[in-house]
């Protein structure tokens, strides 16, 4: 399991979107080479932290699993007191353990999610020259999920942030052929591709289904988005 880095001081990197999804894909994969073997498996749970109009408190959304899905609990906690369950944090890995809803013998290991805005595209053979496109979506890359419903056509998108073989930190784009809903850890998709983590643009084309994806950021170009900044049409 990870080793928890010394404590920190508590800074403002807290506030944002984290998921758990690596940590509980690691314990929860059938493929052994990647699988961490634990009898205590944690919830896959995400959390959305804010600044409340108190400057003393935040506010702590808990969902649990893909896409947020359910939500467990609004919480309003005073930051004095964050020390008590948040072991550390930096800029991308939060760290939690003992309190209400994290009670593992390891701790919570929530990576800070990245936003992604993209598309699906759907070639509709039944008709000549003719594409169905769902387009302005937002994923995020620790599990996050888009689809195409259309027709009886299902095929969904996933982004995600693995440990390949415990070791190798990658990023995947992965597409299935069924509702996202039905999507769960261990469903075989029909492909993907894998790039460094740190990547800002994937896309994949299978033909039958099309789908790219395009890291959020502040004059950030993609087919759904052309407009330049003015410091780049200068």
């Amino acid at each position: 399991m990870d080793q928890v880095p010394k404590p920190q001081k508590e800074d403002a990197t807290i506030i944002g979107h984290w998921d758990n999804f690596q940590q509980y894909w690691l314990e929860n994969t059938k493929t052994k080479i990647h699988r961490v073997e634990t009898d205590d498996k944690h919830r896959h749970l995400s959390l959305d932290i804010n600044e409340s109009s108190n400057d003393k408190e935040i506010i702590i959304e808990i969902r649990e699993g893909r896409n947020g899905k359910s939500l467990v609990e609004k919480m309003t906690i005073r930051k004095e007191d964050l020390t008590e369950f948040v072991l550390d944090h930096n800029a991308d890995t939060l760290f939690i353990s003992g309190m209400k809803h994290f009670k593992n013998s390891q701790p919570y290991k929530f990576i800070r999610t990245r936003k992604f805005s993209g598309w699906l595209e759907y070639p509709m053979q039944q008709f000549k020259d003719s594409v169905y496109r769902k387009s302005n979506l937002e994923i995020h890359d620790q599990g996050g999920m888009a689809e195409i419903n259309i027709d009886g056509v299902h095929y969904t998108a996933e982004l995600t942030q693995l440990l390949f073989g415990h070791k190798l930190p990658i990023m995947k784009l992965a597409i299935y052929n069924m509702p996202m809903d039905s999507v769960q850890i261990n469903s075989r998709s029909i492909s993907y591709t894998w790039l460094n983590p740190d990547a800002k643009r994937t896309g994949i084309n299978l033909r039958k289904i099309i789908t790219g994806w395009t890291f959020i950021e502040p004059g950030y170009i993609n087919s759904d988005n052309t407009k330049f900044s003015k410091k780049e049409d200068d």
